[in-house]
């Protein structure tokens, strides 16, 4: 089935996925998820994180559009789960309009606007998608998720230049975050630079060897079309 779909979408969805590789931190809606509250969970918002925990995401919903409209102290909690729980549903449509609150309440913050720019992508809006994205970098010029998401789009769009330079820009911040790598060798093959982009492919395995599981696909695909040795 991998096989299949990356056969199917080697030019399309691999490269249109401004988050290839969502596990933790590499996920847009990483700030906004339960995990990253802590000891700072308001007591109000434990009901809905623990229906989120067990997958009831539109029961958490509705109890987070109720504390969010009585509870200003959790308001913006309450946002942020909100928008994880609608992506996670993939209503990418109620996501936006909520994370176009949280943009408006958190004027200086640079995560919502990563995950607008994501959910924007995955709506095909692409032209709204790079706006975002830009807003988060001026908003936050150390913002990793921004350089990659905007990298993937780039990418997608053939403007392969742009591209490295967004995989430039986050490997000069983060040379140890592997999922750039994985950027970094999508951006080689469509310059066709292929034995560049195993190595780059060989040090994303290199540091997180998870990758190779869901994307080795990528390199061994590479090594049999154009018959190279590594």
């Amino acid at each position: 089935m991998l096989f299949r779909v990356f056969c199917c979408f080697w030019l399309g969805l691999l490269s249109a996925n401004p988050a290839i590789a969502q596990t933790d931190e590499s996920d847009p809606f990483f700030a906004f998820g339960v995990d990253t509250l802590g000891a700072r969970v308001d007591p109000v918002l434990r009901g809905a994180i623990t229906a989120m925990e067990a997958g009831d995401y539109l029961s958490a919903v509705v109890e987070l559009r109720e504390i969010a409209a009585r509870d200003t102290a959790a308001n913006l909690q309450a946002l942020r789960l909100m928008a994880s729980a609608y992506r996670r549903m993939e209503d990418y449509v109620q996501s936006v309009s909520i994370c176009e609150q949280i943009s408006q309440i958190d004027s200086l913050g640079a995560s919502s606007e990563v995950a607008l720019g994501f959910l924007h992508s995955e709506l095909g809006d692409f032209d709204s998608a790079e706006q975002h994205y830009l807003i988060a970098l001026q908003r936050d010029p150390d913002q990793i998720l921004a350089y990659q998401g905007l990298g993937w789009l780039l990418l997608q769009r053939g403007r392969l230049e742009q591209a490295l330079d967004m995989v430039t820009e986050t490997t000069e911040r983060a040379p140890t975050y592997a999922p750039n790598y994985l950027l970094m060798g999508r951006v080689l093959t469509a310059q066709g630079f292929f034995e560049d982009a195993v190595v780059a492919y060989d040090r994303a395995f290199a540091l997180r060897g998870d990758l190779r599981e869901h994307y080795g696909i990528l390199r061994q695909e590479l090594l049999r079309r154009h018959g190279l040795s590594r």
